[in-house]
């Protein structure tokens, strides 16, 4: 099957932004506040980048299903919901600011999920197998809407308010859908991101189809035996102004759909490389401009060919590449979401920046095309990071951002 990747998006995305005489296509800055991150390496963003930069692999656990999971450590039953309420605690500062600056109604949420408290209904299902009748549980908490009302609410916002689910892809995808309410002129501030929990409904799911690792994830190695799973909260509001200071801004994304599998990606990777050229050309960089890509890396056989493939073709071996996912799994929705604010705070510390790691055995497997991954300690004066984040259905998304 050929693969077109995109054409008609990039049509329309250029009659919505300015086009320079060469063709290429450049948008204005989206300006972001800092990540709010939560993952099994940290509660805070700041926690999870100082044990990302280690390399670290200790907070991997089993679940009731035998799958190993980067498990998030806060108490309390309702684990999904202390992810949200722990998050909007941590974003409630620049919600503050930027209701000061502008009318409630033209700030909103775009939150990108997969599995919406599956895990409370669980016990539900096995109580009803076991004895006939249900308990308490409320199924509207499985209503994809609720979380990102939830987190509206907590907040007090009351712009537009919606989910979005492209499967792995949502954390990048919701992030351009928040900046296309700006552009728009629906919303002048979005809430963006994702928040994921893996839970056994979703683990036994990939455990059926065989993609469930017995160890780490292993991206890009020769002895990689699938993904590691993990919960997460990657968020954060994109502003059509700078109104809380943070030294990063977006300005180049991109997403298209295989059309080719429900569950693999295109071995040709032609959607992927067409995307990564055009957030280039959106953002008017040339490939030797970005320092650094946060990869999808799931460690899945076909996934990371794929990946590797698309990077070579686009970049060479012109940027340091890693995927983080060996350190905080696998988060589904919010693994973009995470992924783009690993880049952030990357991007925003001091130049020389630190590189996340490339975490794996070290043993990479030859049959796929050469990347540079950061090594532990490597550090580089970036100006321009990506990001990208591939999903079952063909979903591709990818972002650039740059320091400012």
């Amino acid at each position: 099957m050929k693969i077109q990747g995109g054409t008609g998006d990039s049509e329309t995305r250029k009659e919505r932004y300015p086009i320079r005489p060469e063709g290429r296509v450049l948008m204005k800055r989206y300006f972001m506040t800092k990540p709010v991150m939560i993952t099994a390496l940290g509660n805070t963003a700041d926690e999870t980048m100082r044990n990302i930069l280690k390399g670290e692999q200790k907070y991997f656990s089993r679940n009731r299903v035998g799958a190993l999971v980067g498990r998030v450590r806060l108490e309390g039953d309702d684990l999904f919901n202390r992810i949200l309420e722990n998050a909007a605690g941590q974003l409630e500062a620049d919600a503050r600011r930027i209701l000061e600056k502008y009318d409630v109604s033209r700030v909103g949420v775009a939150l990108g999920g997969c599995d919406y408290h599956s895990q409370m209904a669980s016990p539900e299902h096995k109580k009803y197998l076991e004895e006939g009748t249900f308990g308490s549980y409320n199924v509207d908490l499985q209503n994809p809407y609720v979380p990102a009302g939830k987190l509206a609410g907590l907040l007090g916002l009351k712009g537009p308010v919606f989910s979005v689910a492209s499967a792995c892809a949502s954390g990048i995808s919701t992030i351009i859908r928040g900046i296309d309410l700006i552009e728009s002129g629906v919303a002048d501030a979005m809430l963006v991101g994702g928040v994921d929990l893996s839970s056994d409904l979703i683990s036994a799911g990939f455990m059926a189809l065989s993609a469930v690792s017995p160890v780490p994830t292993n991206p890009f190695s020769v002895n990689r035996s699938g993904i590691t799973l993990g919960d997460g909260a990657g968020l954060f509001f994109v502003t059509r102004e700078q109104v809380v200071p943070f030294p990063v801004a977006i300005t180049g994304f991109a997403e298209s759909s295989d059309g080719y599998n429900m569950t693999s990606p295109d071995p040709e990777a032609t959607a992927v490389i067409t995307i990564m050229k055009e957030a280039l050309a959106m953002a008017g960089k040339k490939p030797e401009d970005i320092g650094y890509i946060n990869l999808h890396g799931t460690g899945t056989d076909v996934n990371d060919a794929m990946e590797a493939k698309a990077v070579d073709a686009v970049f060479g071996s012109s940027v340091k590449v890693s995927s983080t996912k060996a350190m905080t799994g696998h988060t589904l929705g919010s693994a973009g979401s995470i992924g783009a604010s690993i880049c952030a705070l990357t991007l925003a510390s001091e130049p020389p920046q630190m590189l996340p790691p490339h975490v794996n055995d070290g043993v990479l497997d030859p049959d796929l095309a050469a990347l540079d991954f950061a090594r532990p300690g490597e550090s580089r004066n970036l100006k321009a990071v990506m990001n990208s984040a591939f999903a079952f259905g063909g979903a591709n998304a990818v972002l650039l951002m740059e320091k400012i």
